[in-house]
């Protein structure tokens, strides 16, 4: 019997293609992973409805957002009073044209907005765009808001009296005097 003690020996290989592929998945993996981690995520702010009003443009514009906490963030960052005061006006000092979108929540208090409003009117911000929804009210299908369906003035008519002037329950025959509004308060005292 014969032994053949030079036969070829087989090289061994490695499969390089299904190494690439498992490569390329594990990578696939940690690069989706990776940029569900770093997603920015918008501040959750209920806003309300508007039947009226179109989408508008702005050329220079800061975003000031007031969540049902009260928490303010302007552009997506928290901030104190003070410090969105100091914001206010370093915007508007190098934006005069600027205009600040409020995007304040539908549960939010009244009193909140009118502060933030307030701080706004301070540092010299008298261009301000209240932002909502696109959307109809609840009205029955078919309504639609004219003047013939718009109450003229709040006020009942008494005989000898204007409709102008509500009037002084204290004084039937004396007219009341007109209260003056400003943030936060009413003063009706003349």
């Amino acid at each position: 019997m014969k032994i053949n003690l030079h036969s070829p020996i087989e090289e061994v290989q490695i499969p390089i293609v299904p190494l690439i592929d498992v490569i390329f998945c594990i990578l696939t993996f940690f690069l989706l992973a990776a940029l569900q981690f770093t997603r920015q995520q918008a501040i959750n702010v209920d806003l309300p409805k508007a039947s009226t009003g179109a989408p508008t443009r702005f050329q220079s514009r800061l975003i000031v957002t007031l969540d049902s906490a009260g928490q303010v963030f302007v552009e997506k960052n928290p901030v104190g009073l003070d410090q969105l005061s100091d914001t206010l006006r370093t915007y508007f000092q190098a934006n005069p044209l600027g205009t600040v979108i409020l995007n304040a929540s539908r549960t939010s208090s009244y009193n909140d907005v009118v502060q933030l409003l307030d701080v706004m009117r301070q540092v010299g911000g008298d261009r301000v765009a209240l932002a909502t929804i696109a959307g109809s009210l609840d009205r029955p299908a078919g309504s639609t808001l004219s003047p013939a369906t718009i109450p003229t003035t709040p006020y009942t008519s008494i005989p000898g009296q204007s409709l102008n002037q509500p009037s002084n329950p204290t004084s039937p025959t004396a007219p009341a005097p007109q209260p003056t509004v400003s943030p936060g308060s009413i003063n009706t005292s003349p």
